[in-house]
């Protein structure tokens, strides 16, 4: 059975960068005399990038090429994890739960990038537009839908308990009942009146949809300098941890393409939404939305920071643990091993840093790459399987 399963892995992975519209490889191991090959997923800036051809610009400055993988569309529970351990995937990006559940489960990889503290709305709790709740405690009594390793399920809970409407759990008793359901299951029960809450993030395809629709209302957002917003809502860019050491440069022209990208996306919101739908095959709506929302982790800045990346980490694990986290009671991470795990040669005085902020007077403690912005040029690379 598992072979079966590493073989369909493998048949998707191949299948799908073909559609991403990019040459398949057998390996990304560097051979003499032959280009190395980066294998990005597929999301929103990596659809921009490519499409403008400055992912292809980069990565070719190390006699390297650029696969893209579209990972969300195999829509298998723990794909990511067996193409990242493949060297099937070299980059994913994850928020700080599903990253130490990866990091716990034996994924050998390392952080080379974290953002900044989550913008307040970066996951909210919601009900249907008609449905007799205006606030957290008129949900007493309730069914509240989430996934209990995803990182919205976190931010919620924070909400919940600081609101003194703590979520009733297989651990702890409480006042709103707490169900464990994910992705369209979840969407589809919401819907049909089978849950009145659910939580996610706005900035995702998929609970943008709601709100884009007007379906739904909602009742809060993140904790205010919380836990969550600190520490759980932070996103992180990581790589197995031999590709970043044997590929740094490449880790490189990885952040200096996005960071290109960012700042003109920030100029050319509608342009780059046009791309992403296209891309992405969503509709472009919801692409605009994704861009244009104040809770969009799409195209967010990072924080340059080492120190301030390990001691995110440290807080929400701990916070997870005194917070009666099955999983984290049973298994964490050392402080050691949480410092091993950012890799400080690209954060701020590393060999490799880049600086992917927005602050134009930045002043780097070392020497830094820092992008103003990508030339406005024509595409080099065309994606005619998603036209």
């Amino acid at each position: 059975m598992q072979h079966k399963l590493n073989q369909l892995i493998i048949t998707l992975a191949l299948t799908l960068t073909v559609i991403a519209g990019v040459s398949v490889t057998a390996s990304a191991v560097e051979v003499a005399g032959k280009p190395r090959v980066a294998k990005l997923p597929l999301q929103e800036w990596t659809a921009v990038a490519a499409q403008k051809g400055w992912l292809q610009e980069e990565f070719a400055k190390y006699n390297a090429k650029v696969e893209i993988v579209n990972v969300s569309a195999m829509n298998i529970a723990g794909v990511e994890a067996s193409l990242l351990d493949r060297g099937d995937l070299h980059f994913a990006l994850r928020m700080q739960y599903p990253s130490l559940q990866h990091k716990l489960n034996g994924l050998d990889a390392v952080v080379v990038w974290q953002s900044g503290d989550a913008p307040v709305r970066r996951n909210t709790i919601v009900v249907l537009n008609d449905a007799p709740y205006h606030k957290l405690e008129d949900l007493k009594g309730t069914k509240f839908g989430s996934w209990r390793i995803s990182c919205p399920y976190f931010g919620a809970y924070e909400v919940f308990k600081k609101g003194g409407v703590p979520l009733d759990t297989d651990f702890a008793k409480g006042d709103i009942r707490f169900v464990n359901i994910t992705g369209q299951a979840q969407t589809s029960s919401f819907l049909a009146g089978q849950l009145a809450s659910i939580t996610g993030h706005p900035g995702s395809a998929s609970y943008a949809a709601l709100y884009t629709q007007g379906l739904i209302k909602e009742l809060s957002a993140s904790v205010p300098g919380g836990v969550y917003l600190r520490g759980g809502g932070r996103t992180s860019w990581f790589v197995p941890r031999v590709w970043a050491r044997e590929n740094p440069d490449l880790v490189k022209a990885f952040l200096i393409a996005y960071q290109r990208t960012r700042l003109w996306v920030k100029d050319n919101p509608d342009a780059a939404a046009t791309i992403v739908a296209r891309e992405t095959r969503i509709p472009k709506h919801i692409a605009n939305y994704i861009i244009k929302d104040d809770s969009s982790y799409a195209f967010v800045a990072g924080q340059p920071s080492q120190p301030d990346a390990v001691s995110a980490i440290k807080l929400f694990q701990q916070w997870a643990y005194d917070n009666g986290d099955d999983f984290i009671k049973r298994k964490r991470l050392t402080d050691a091993q949480i410092e091993q795990f950012i890799d400080k040669r690209f954060f701020e005085g590393g060999e490799y840093f880049v600086y992917t902020g927005d602050d134009p007077n930045y002043q780097p403690k070392s020497a830094a790459v820092t992008v103003s912005g990508p030339p406005v040029a024509a595409a080099h690379w065309s994606n005619s399987n998603n036209h």
